[in-house]
């Protein structure tokens, strides 16, 4: 079982499209989801409490979780590439919440401290996982290079 989890892993960090990874589609597919969303007319939200400020939280550790993947981490450098995530998350909530006026919503402070956070607990989502998987990497034995074929038998 935890082959099978490595092997899926491995896929997911190595897998280009195009030569683009993975990771960069990801968060390119999400970040313009996220921007078409949060710039088309306002809609009813539920009536729940700070329901808007948890849409704002999850969307943001979102897409700073897949900023911190697509970003290029070199060894022993993690946090120059979670800081670069987490800043440039911050600062695109930011943006966000400023260019959504002229299609008639409006820019609140409070919505982007649930972004910015939403961006440091995504960030740490990130780190988390990510020691788990360098650790459950440690202790599998060096498997031969994978691909894609599917052996018969």
């Amino acid at each position: 079982m935890v082959s099978q989890f490595n092997l899926f892993i491995r896929f997911m960090i190595r897998t280009t499209i195009y030569g683009i990874r993975l990771a960069s589609l990801f968060l390119a597919g999400y970040w313009l989801l996220l921007f078409t969303a949060t710039h088309l007319p306002a809609v009813p939200m539920p009536d729940m409490p700070n329901s808007d400020k948890v849409i704002h939280f999850s969307a943001f550790a979102g897409l700073a979780f897949l900023m911190a993947w697509a970003i290029p981490t070199f060894p022993n450098k993690l946090w120059m590439s979670v800081s670069l995530a987490l800043i440039l998350t911050i600062t695109y909530g930011a943006i966000d919440e400023i260019s959504q006026t002229p299609v008639g919503r409006t820019a609140d402070v409070m919505d982007w401290v649930a972004d910015s956070i939403g961006a440091v607990f995504g960030i740490l989502c990130y780190v988390v996982l990510r020691q788990i998987i360098v650790m459950l990497g440690k202790s599998q034995p060096e498997s031969q290079p994978m691909t894609l074929e599917v052996p018969l038998g």
